[in-house]
């Protein structure tokens, strides 16, 4: 069982002080500039923190320890805990104290990820006040913790990250619950703080990878430091159309579209170019706008990219995000499916020339889409989930009952476990599987990757594993993602015949 604890920072101090325990999982302690009590957000399995979580304030006093003669200020808990917003269907975030000592924290108790202001006084009865009626995302999924998505500028107006289909922009709250739109070039945003007189935010264009940005007051936006070195003239990025389709299940399926492009150059006359569809990991995450020079390394070779956000991708709303409960290893390998069929019947890519690939859950979903036995001819997954059993024997205890939600409880869900592994559907995948995988990773161990190609091999299918020394879950070394990039190329010219 977890607990927050309060520690003296003054020497080696032995004070050590309980404030807060009973949950499994605690995150983004804030303690309030007065030292008289403590916002913490709190949450407990099988939940994650985006399904269910909550937001508690906990009074505080100081206190002084006597330890060896010698005394020590400390903090202790002074009475209930008092929970502000939370519960078994709403999940919370981000708390913070505003200048005028009320807190501040996001919520999704209307569907969307809207913040709210609280008085931040301990006893009241009071509701939180949303500051947005919008139907956009102002907060993300907790796969890091204390991230930063909002922040109080100069004079305490709210600038936020607002996340609306699939693209970020820099907004401020007014009073009147209407966000204004403030000019900066970033279209993926992943953290902001206050700086100065304005907004530092860490951020990538449709054409410049991520880096740091200041944004003024009044709008306007520089680098901090001089723009990347990117080996791709203007002409030569390929820039993300949205697309959005009603597949056959009835889901609405949002994606991106990432066509071709380099420039002086042009497929050949009468050809529709191939495809390869971006299966995003978490699952709970999402697509990004901003350029992703992965992405670019297909679309100056000749590839379309179309990047899907399947149900449960996260900032499209509660709903959407919840719509693969008791579904993956379904709904996000048809969503893909249905994404690419409808992109090849308006005619944006060839048919006859479709790939899938993913990493890590995303790796599992393409597989899946494999299995379909329509349209995808090869498929490419980086350390990708194959036995979802063995998942759940492997990981750590922060997804350790993330499945029950995704799938189902166990011992119970135990068929639906086997029957939506890839490694159990090797015999309905027709097209070749590439399967890149690291040795120390502890997430996916090689023995679920080398199962993968075993069950492949033994169904008659085409397989190649390349395994990666002492790579983990998730690839770091120059090296490696350069010689996976060129594997990767080389396999779909070879599979897809160009």
């Amino acid at each position: 069982m977890r607990s927050v604890v309060a520690l003296s920072t003054r020497g080696r101090s032995p004070c050590e002080s309980t404030l807060l325990q009973g949950h499994d999982f605690f995150g983004t302690p804030r303690p309030h500039p007065d030292g008289d009590r403590l916002a913490v957000v709190s949450w407990d399995h099988p939940d994650m923190p985006w399904d269910a979580s909550a937001v508690q304030l906990v009074p505080l006093d100081r206190v002084v320890c006597t330890v060896h003669d010698r005394e020590h200020m400390t903090l202790r808990a002074s009475g209930p805990v008092q929970l502000v917003a939370g519960g078994a269907a709403e999940s919370v975030g981000q708390p913070a104290w505003a200048r005028d000592g009320s807190l501040r924290f996001v919520s999704d108790r209307t569907g969307w990820w809207q913040p709210y202001r609280h008085s931040g006084r301990v006893g009241t009865d009071e509701a939180p006040r949303p500051l947005t009626a919008m139907e956009a995302e102002f907060h993300g999924p907790d796969w890091v913790l204390s991230q930063q998505t909002m922040a109080e500028a100069t004079g305490g107006s709210l600038i936020a990250r607002m996340t609306t289909a699939g693209r970020d922009a820099l907004v401020r709250l007014h009073s009147d619950g209407n966000p204004e739109t403030l000019a900066q070039p970033c279209v993926s945003i992943a953290a902001l703080c206050a700086h100065g007189d304005g907004i530092a935010l860490i951020g990538s264009t449709p054409d410049e990878p991520s880096t740091v940005w200041i944004c003024e007051p009044e709008g306007g936006a520089r680098r901090v430091r001089p723009q990347a070195k990117v080996a791709l003239g203007a002409g030569d990025v390929a820039v993300g159309e949205p697309f959005s389709v009603t597949g056959r299940s009835g889901r609405v399926v949002h994606g991106t579209l990432f066509r071709p492009t380099l420039g002086g150059t042009s497929g050949p006359a009468g050809t529709l170019p191939p495809l390869v569809t971006w299966c995003h990991g978490g699952p709970t995450s999402s697509c990004q706008a901003g350029l992703d020079l992965t992405l670019q390394f297909f679309t100056t070779r000749g590839f379309a990219v179309a990047c899907v956000d399947y149900a449960g991708s996260s900032g499209y709303g509660r709903a959407y995000r919840n719509a693969l409960w008791g579904l993956w290893g379904v709904a996000d390998s048809e969503d893909c499916l249905h994404a690419a069929q409808f992109l090849a019947a308006r005619g944006d890519i060839d048919p006859t020339r479709m790939a899938i690939r993913g990493g890590s859950a995303g790796g599992m979903t393409a597989l899946n889409a494999l299995a379909s036995g329509e349209g995808f001819g090869a498929c490419v997954s980086w350390y990708g989930v194959a036995d979802l059993l063995g998942l759940v024997a492997t990981t750590h205890d922060f997804e350790a009952h993330y499945t029950d939600r995704l799938i189902g409880p166990l011992p119970q869900s135990r068929r639906l476990y086997e029957e939506r592994s890839p490694v159990h559907r090797a015999d309905l995948m027709g097209g070749s599987v590439l399967l890149l995988q690291g040795t120390k990773d502890p997430v996916v161990p090689p023995a679920q990757a080398e199962s993968m190609r075993d069950a492949l091999v033994a169904a008659g299918t085409s397989c190649d594993l390349v395994f990666f020394e002492g790579e983990g879950h998730g690839f770091r070394r120059a090296d490696t993602l350069t010689t996976c990039l060129e594997a990767e190329l080389a396999f779909y010219r070879r599979q897809l015949h160009l």
